[in-house]
């Protein structure tokens, strides 16, 4: 489920429409086992005749494998695995430079807003350039005198930690959004996800794919 956060509260409540749903392939019919395979297994075995209980056990097991193989499934990835947590938030009042500040301070490109307790925005990097000015060693020299209030993103793309990794990439694509918030049952922010975290999972593992 996602749900935008706007000025006039939340303006859409449920999965996006321009989603597409996953595809999900047909269940894999259990083929029969056959008997030269029990066979096989059966002569490459130091059991005896006819197979004790536990014996057999192991050759249901071992027969089930082999007719599986290469049809196994993995769980998929979902957001809570990959997002940032804690996260680190800004209210609406806060000045830029504090906002730039906490970016720096927690090599961080996104801030959820916060007012009152509850999401009101997002401020990132980009709102914030060209109205700092940074020296050639990376420290603050001037910052026009505005509020994060002014320049954040006031539209804010949320969504549940259940959500699989897939579904987060179709909307961070279908927004442009470089960022996506992770928000509790209770409405409360629990984590931020990134177009980052995604590239690393995508990186580090191979392709995920879903039970059937």
């Amino acid at each position: 489920m996602f749900i935008v956060y706007a000025p006039e509260g939340r303006a859409f409540i449920g999965r996006k429409p321009k989603v597409p749903p996953l595809r999900i392939d047909p269940m894999v019919p259990v083929h029969p086992i056959e008997e030269d395979v029990l066979d096989g297994i059966q002569a490459n075995s130091n059991v005896t005749y006819p197979p004790q209980k536990h014996q057999k056990s192991e050759l249901a097991v071992h027969a089930y494998e082999v007719t599986q193989e290469d049809k196994r499934r993995r769980v998929v990835v979902k957001v809570a695995e990959i997002m940032s947590a804690p996260v680190v938030l800004v209210t609406d009042e806060n000045s830029l430079e504090e906002a730039w500040l906490l970016m720096q301070e927690h090599k961080i490109s996104y801030l959820p807003v916060i007012k009152a307790g509850v999401l009101v925005g997002l401020c990132s990097q980009v709102d914030l350039l060209g109205r700092v000015i940074v020296n050639k060693e990376g420290l603050l020299e001037g910052v026009k005198q505005e509020t994060v209030a002014e320049v954040m993103q006031s539209q804010v793309v949320t969504t549940s930690g259940d959500t699989d990794i897939r579904h987060i990439a179709q909307v961070l694509s279908d927004y442009d959004a470089g960022a996506l918030v992770i928000m509790s049952e209770s409405s409360e922010v629990v984590g931020i996800v990134t177009e980052g975290d995604l590239v690393k999972r995508l990186a580090n593992d191979p392709p995920v794919e879903l039970y059937i």
